[in-house]
């Protein structure tokens, strides 16, 4: 007679019997074992350095530290809400106070999880660092004047439209 298949009944029965007089316990047991796995997640993470991370600043490759953590938001620009220049304009520097002053939803928190590339080196951080703004698209001074004919051929263009169907609506009509 072979003890195996009694004493997983034995480890068994103890672990119900654990269960229902203190799940406390056991609830206490689980909780640490989820805080161990993830220091063990957050160690295995790559630490990136601040001068790494600042460099991470255009439209096509986009980084932001919130919270002391990378995320690479480049996919997101695009489907961010606020629009790509908000997400640029936290580049560079610890986005934390502007992501948790604007009071982002817990979908919204859940979603960075997605784009989590690791941690950031605190000890490459600057104290203080000056604000360098995204690099934008140079003024053109010839923008008003684009504006300006666009303004006039969407009002002459269905005017044109309109003379040209009477026109041919006319002529075959004569006929």
């Amino acid at each position: 007679m072979s003890l195996k298949p009694f004493l997983l009944f034995i480890h068994l029965k103890a672990f119900f019997d654990f269960a229902s007089c203190s799940c406390l316990l056991l609830r206490i047991w689980v909780a640490n074992f989820i805080s161990v796995v993830r220091k063990k997640m957050v160690s295995a993470a790559k630490m990136h350095s601040f001068e790494e991370v600042a460099n991470h600043n255009k439209i096509k490759d986009c980084w932001v530290i919130i919270s002391g953590k990378v995320y690479d938001v480049t996919p997101f620009i695009d489907e961010h809400p606020g629009g790509g220049e908000v997400l640029l304009s936290a580049t560079a520097k610890d986005a934390t106070n502007d992501f948790e002053d604007i009071g982002h939803s817990d979908v919204a928190r859940g979603l960075m999880e997605k784009y989590y590339i690791g941690e950031i080196d605190s000890t490459t951080v600057p104290d203080n660092r000056t604000y360098i703004p995204p690099q934008q698209a140079p003024f053109n001074p010839n923008a008003k004047a684009s504006e300006f004919l666009i303004k006039i051929l969407q009002f002459l263009m269905p005017l044109l439209i309109l003379g040209l169907a009477v026109t041919f609506r006319q002529y075959t009509k004569n006929e």
